[in-house]
């Protein structure tokens, strides 16, 4: 069994012979695969409905099985290793105390447990009979909490992860009642663009619609550009952050909209007992079925200005039709996609 960690609530399982395939490469797509899982929203409550997307991406244009879904409902051993049981992962059919199955296609409903918040989250866990009493389950650097949700395709699962808005637990009074007030559930990143640069500095916007064309063996940029999120609070600017309020900011707060880019958010900082601002982080994973990627991921540090992620990318030698995917992923769970295609003639 081959795992690998794509991102902190993202796992990709696949089955491979005894002997190991070192040209294998993630970014490179051999197989139909998913390569990501979006929920909207981005953060859910307890027993609220989530929309759910994959991703799948093919080498070919040859039609792909529509993938399977279910909802992990197991809360596994805080002792066990992994991010999720391993009960969750046995079969697309598990027990129905196991998972709960969502149906098929590429997209799918989930509505929340009412006790997700025990099951993932900071509250205590109901007793099992005969055992103590268990402890919460232990935050993730940004403070989030995640509940477990599968794909199936090709008998190989994809777990991705919810964010749970669950109550803050372990802060001074003071600390929750601030944070209460000024923190904003995340909202998903998303890409504006996703542009391939040539030699001379021209740019072009990809799109699955239209094929952009390369000379086999061509070298050229590609750069996939994001909202650039507000330094400080404005109202009127169309973004609730987290200094401003709807009693001062209607405009802006009476229906909160988050920041597509890297938001800034609220953290409880446990070791200060203080509630302290930070601005999320950006990933964006690259992918293709053809060609030669520079970089496999591209990490965005949030101290930096510039609201773009670039690679470099060689065309493939043989004439044929390329498809490419940017995955951006920011550090609380939030995950959008953009493709485009190439005609390498």
């Amino acid at each position: 069994m081959r795992i690998r960690l794509v991102s902190p609530v993202l796992l990709l399982l696949g089955f491979s012979g005894c002997v190991p395939d070192f040209d294998d490469r993630s970014s490179q797509v051999t197989t139909p695969r998913v390569l990501a899982i979006s929920a909207f929203p981005a953060e859910a409550a307890r027993s609220e409905k989530v929309e759910l997307t994959a991703l799948i991406a093919s080498p070919d244009a040859a039609s792909v099985d529509a993938p399977s879904w279910s909802l992990c409902i197991d809360r596994k051993p805080l002792s066990e290793l992994g991010p999720v049981s391993p009960r969750c992962l046995e079969s697309p059919e598990p027990d129905e105390a196991v998972a709960t199955p969502l149906g098929a296609g590429e997209s799918a409903s989930a509505t929340l447990p009412a006790k997700v918040c025990q099951l993932f989250g900071p509250d205590r866990p109901d007793p099992k009979a005969g055992e103590p009493s268990g402890r919460p389950v232990d935050p993730d650097a940004t403070g989030g909490f995640y509940q477990p949700v599968l794909t199936w395709l090709g008998g190989a699962a994809v777990l991705g992860g919810i964010r749970l808005n669950c109550p803050l637990s372990g802060a001074t009074r003071e600390g929750t009642v601030e944070y209460n007030r000024r923190y904003r559930p995340n909202q998903n990143p998303e890409l504006d663009a996703l542009e391939l640069v040539r030699d001379d500095g021209t740019t072009v916007e990809l799109a699955t619609d239209d094929e952009i064309s390369l000379r086999p063996g061509e070298r050229v940029g590609l750069r996939a550009r994001f909202p650039e999120c507000p330094a400080e609070d404005s109202c009127g600017d169309g973004i609730c952050g987290p200094g401003e309020e709807s009693a001062q900011c209607a405009e802006d707060c009476a229906t909160p909209q988050g920041c597509r880019g890297a938001e800034r958010y609220v953290f409880y900082d446990r070791d200060e007992a203080r509630v302290v601002e930070r601005r999320e982080s950006l990933v964006v994973s690259w992918f293709s079925n053809g060609g030669e990627l520079a970089e496999e991921r591209s990490d965005r540090n949030p101290s930096e200005s510039t609201p773009a992620a670039t690679n470099g990318y060689v065309a493939p030698v043989t004439p044929g039709v390329v498809n490419l995917w940017a995955v951006v992923r920011d550090d609380r769970g939030g995950v959008s996609w953009r493709s485009g295609r190439l005609r390498i003639e």
